[in-house]
């Protein structure tokens, strides 16, 4: 996979990380002078390391077999005689686009529930298949706190391993994508928990806000909804898809974030869950085909490349700004 890094004639690119998998190669001085093959040159074996030839290029070759997900990720700067940036981060992802995903096809991934019952409960991995959901995990409703409203107060989630956590900032303006079903419970419009107010998914960032902490909602109202049987979801993850940031106060109404607020969240993931408890009565729902993407506007990454200013993605004010990595 052939990688130029922003760069130009009057600058230098170094690597400061190695990827996890695979390897970093220079290019060859075959190629870069005349674009001719083999493009790879020598391994990059170790940090810092300057880029070398014209248009800062690398190879990188993944190794073993392939992940479903990103391949590799690395960070690098860039300088000249006045400065040195600060580290940029870049995802190596498959055709598919997939940056972190659950498939489910080896074990349970360590997923689990919370709001469940007194303790957190343990998913129950399941290797049968039922349409789209082939090889999955699902969890029963554990507890009900019927209130006088005839609502129940005891919701439980999905809560997704610590993969999709951290720096994921890469997703601006991509998708997450998911599979729900069920296999008991009563989903008739009487038996419908708390409805216009429970939130299909949660993701949580404890660094935004100057460490203060973050909360965001994509609501279930914002969807066809979940009935029991099966069903597929895809939220677009940009600030104008349908998100919206808790008040802290009971009292108010949750509201749309800004751009910058969503790629801040994006950029410090703490924790994420997904809705699992829809009714009043008991129920049993299963999760698949979990899967973060990122998505292209006219071949760029929609990530600005003002967000990286910071590694936290709090400086993105520029409006029409792409940062292309290819």
């Amino acid at each position: 996979m052939d990688l130029a890094l922003i760069a130009s004639i009057q600058t230098k690119a170094t690597i400061t990380t190695l990827p996890e998998t695979g390897m970093l190669y220079q290019v060859s001085q075959l190629y870069d002078k005349h674009g001719y093959d083999p493009k790879t040159g020598t391994p990059i074996t170790s940090v810092p390391t300057q880029v070398n030839g014209k248009r800062s290029r690398l190879v990188y070759k993944p190794s073993g077999r392939e992940r479903h997900g990103e391949w590799a990720r690395f960070q690098y700067n860039v300088e000249d005689h006045e400065a040195q940036s600060r580290d940029g981060t870049v995802v190596i992802v498959p055709p598919s686009k997939v940056v972190v995903a659950s498939d489910f096809r080896i074990d349970d991934e360590e997923w689990t529930t919370i709001g469940n019952g007194p303790k957190r409960e343990n998913v129950i991995y399941e290797r049968s298949s039922r349409g789209v959901m082939n090889v999955y995990i699902y969890a029963s409703d554990q507890s009900l706190n019927i209130m006088r409203d005839g609502n129940d107060m005891d919701v439980w989630y999905f809560e997704l391993p610590k993969k999709f956590y951290g720096w994921q900032g890469i997703l601006y303006g991509g998708k997450m994508e998911f599979d729900l079903s069920s296999f008991g419970g009563d989903f008739s419009s009487e038996s419908q928990n708390q409805p216009g107010k429970l939130n299909l998914v949660e993701i949580h960032c404890a660094k935004c806000s100057l460490n203060h902490g973050e909360t965001y909602g994509f609501p279930l109202g914002a969807t066809e909804g979940f009935l029991g049987k099966t069903t597929s979801f895809s939220l677009r993850l940009k600030e104008s898809a349908g998100w919206l940031k808790d008040p802290k106060s009971t009292e108010l109404d949750w509201i749309v974030p800004t751009k910058c607020e969503l790629i801040e969240m994006l950029s410090g993931i703490s924790s994420i869950r997904i809705l699992g408890d829809f009714t009043t009565w008991y129920e049993s729902i299963s999760i698949d085909n979990v899967k973060f993407s990122v998505d292209k506007v006219d071949d760029r990454y929609q990530l600005p490349v003002c967000a990286q200013v910071q590694p936290d993605g709090r400086r993105c004010t520029c409006k029409n700004s792409f940062h292309k990595l290819s």
